[in-house]
Order: structure tokens, then C-alpha cells, then sequence
């Protein structure tokens, strides 16, 4: 088996290009997340049109023209991809405030401030967020917010799992409260606290294919091939 290199989301970059070259008012966000435990990723792309946003300022499933979302291995390879993701999911959740440019991802994967994206939940691999530590895995009561990567169904048995302390195991985990060090129960592992999955704003481009350069060598990763 052999490596090569390839642009994520190739096709969905170039043609924001291009509809962006004749029009103002799309807007694109890239998406990353890094993993607590094992460094898994998650990167991608949302778009939606800035001339209508809703009072709330917050863009939900209904509001995006595109969600693009890969998920990374720890060595760096895409091992599951999923365009236009708020169409083809039924348990898609996505939430993002315009005025503080974040995803809001600390409440249950079903709520109004929780995220649930990638493959459905329970059948596939998914992104989602929950609001407390999970099987009481800390001593005090505290809401612990995190958000998970899990491979439900076990599609890539392969794949090493990062925390394996909860009900089920997970693929990689962050606590946004917990330090690594208190996550995988070891005091050596460090103080890091856990990543929220991060949105950057895309510049406009300034020719028609600005944006797909641009897309492309922001989210440049390896993939296997045979």
C-alpha cells in the first residue's frame, strides 16, 4: 500500500470559486478539530449566504449552501469523507454564531447548542457533542462539555481508539475542561485542555479560481490508496 497526496474537497472548492467570482454574497468558513488523546482531525468547509442570515445571527442545517467534512487518522490520512453532509444526514446538527465566528458544539448533539456531523449516529462514523462526563469519570459533579469521534459500528477496526474509559469506545475525545492528564487518567500526559472544532473564515478571492487555490492548499492531506 502506498500514500499520495491529494486536495480534499477539490471539486466543492473550485466551483465556490467560480460562483464566488460573480457574486458577493456567499461566505465560506474551513472547519479543524485535533483530538484530546490521539490527534485525530477533522477538517472541512461550510458555506452560506451572508445576505441572509437569520436575526439570531446564528446559521443552522437550513441556513448552509454547502458542509464538506472529512475525518482523519493520527498518521494523517482521510479514511472517511462526506459532501454536502447537511443533506445526506438525518442526524446532522450544526450551529454557528456570525457575531463570535463559533460553532456551538457544548450542548447535547440534538440541541439548539450541540453538533452532530459525519455518518449517523449509532450506524457510522460521527462528530457529536454532549454536556456532562460521561459514566461518572470524574469525582465531582461538575458538567464536563466534549465532543467525540466515534466509529459506531466499528467500519474501521483498524483504526486505534484514544478512550476507551466511557460506555463505548471512541475514536478520539476533547473535554473542553478537562486537562489530557485528568481525560486519559494518567498525571504524566499532560495539562492540554480539549479543542472545540474551529471555524476560519476564508478570504474572497481575488480572480475565479482565488477561492479553490486557496481551499485547496489550506486543507492539502494524505489519503490511502492501493
Amino acid at each position: 500500500m502506498k500514500q499520495k497526496s491529494i486536495g480534499l474537497f477539490a471539486a466543492t472548492f473550485l466551483s465556490l470559486g467560480l460562483v464566488s467570482a460573480g457574486s458577493a454574497e456567499a461566505i465560506t468558513f474551513n472547519l479543524h478539530w485535533t483530538g484530546q488523546t490521539l490527534g485525530y482531525q477533522v477538517k472541512g468547509s461550510f458555506s452560506y449566504d451572508e445576505n441572509a442570515v437569520p436575526g439570531d445571527g446564528i446559521i443552522r442545517e437550513n441556513d448552509l449552501t454547502s458542509f464538506d467534512v472529512a475525518f482523519i487518522d493520527p498518521d494523517g490520512n482521510v479514511f472517511q469523507e462526506f459532501l454536502d453532509n447537511h443533506l445526506t444526514s438525518s442526524d446532522f446538527n450544526f450551529n454557528f454564531d456570525t457575531n463570535t465566528q463559533e460553532i456551538l458544539q457544548t450542548g447535547a448533539y440534538d440541541a439548539d447548542d450541540g453538533i452532530s456531523i459525519g455518518g449517523e449516529r449509532e450506524l457510522g462514523v460521527n462528530f457529536f457533542s454532549a454536556p456532562d462526563s460521561m459514566a461518572d469519570l470524574f469525582p465531582d459533579d461538575d458538567a464536563s462539555p466534549h465532543v467525540h469521534l466515534t466509529d459506531w459500528a466499528n467500519d474501521f477496526p483498524d483504526l486505534p481508539r484514544g478512550f476507551t474509559r466511557g460506555v463505548i469506545d471512541h475514536l478520539d475525545i476533547a473535554f473542553f475542561t478537562r486537562t489530557r492528564a485528568e481525560v486519559l487518567d494518567d498525571p504524566n500526559a499532560g495539562e492540554e485542555l480539549g479543542q472545540f472544532l474551529m471555524a476560519t473564515p476564508v478570504p474572497e478571492p481575488t480572480g475565479i479560481l482565488g477561492l479553490g487555490m486557496l481551499g485547496l492548499s489550506a486543507l492539502w492531506v494524505k489519503r490511502k490508496s492501493t
